[in-house]
């Protein structure tokens, strides 16, 4: 006897196996919903990766330039700290109190050194206020001025600092001068 053709879901040729529950559109159905969940699987993955790549760049970038600003920072500090050691051996001279001239010109020398180590770090703003404010403390310790040593300064010490808090982004003092 031959089987039977049956018609299924409208398909002519279409049997039903023995067990009368598998349909080679289930299967062909079946087959894919698995690719279009392995292309949806990929595709989540590309873009969580480029998310993660993205986020993790943004972070290291943000993680430089604290680093930067660190480094910046710190040297200014450090400048100004010397700076202001220069600045009383000047107003030791200027009270005309014994000050050797290696001894200026050791603590000079150091604020020069200082001063390069600001011009590779910070911008140039900073760098040629932070000049202009060397060039005049040196003056100062090694020679004397006719002035009183802050009066002389004080200008240029003002624009070094205030183009410091500019590159540091640190307001300014209500004020608007230095609180030293």
């Amino acid at each position: 006897m031959v089987a039977p053709k049956f018609r299924v879901l409208g398909v002519p040729g279409v049997r039903l196996r023995d067990s009368g529950v598998v349909t080679i559109w289930v299967t062909v159905i079946a087959a894919g919903a698995g690719v279009a969940g392995a292309g949806i699987g990929i595709v989540g993955t590309y873009l969580s990766e480029r998310w993660r790549a993205r986020t993790t760049a943004e972070q290291e970038r943000r993680a430089t330039a604290v680093r930067l600003r660190d480094e910046r920072r710190d040297v200014l500090v450090r400048f100004f700290a010397h700076a202001k050691e220069v600045e009383r051996m000047a107003e030791r001279r200027e009270a005309e109190e014994d000050v050797s001239y290696e001894e200026a010109l050791d603590l000079t020398s150091r604020l020069w050194l200082l001063h390069v180590e600001v011009s590779l770090l910070c911008g140039e703003g900073v760098a040629s206020a932070v000049h202009d404010f060397t060039d005049r403390l040196a003056v100062a310790a090694r020679h004397g001025v006719d002035e009183y040593v802050h009066v002389y300064l004080a200008g240029t010490r003002n624009a070094a600092i205030a183009a410091a808090r500019g590159e540091l982004g640190v307001p300014e003092l209500p004020s608007g001068g230095w609180a030293g």
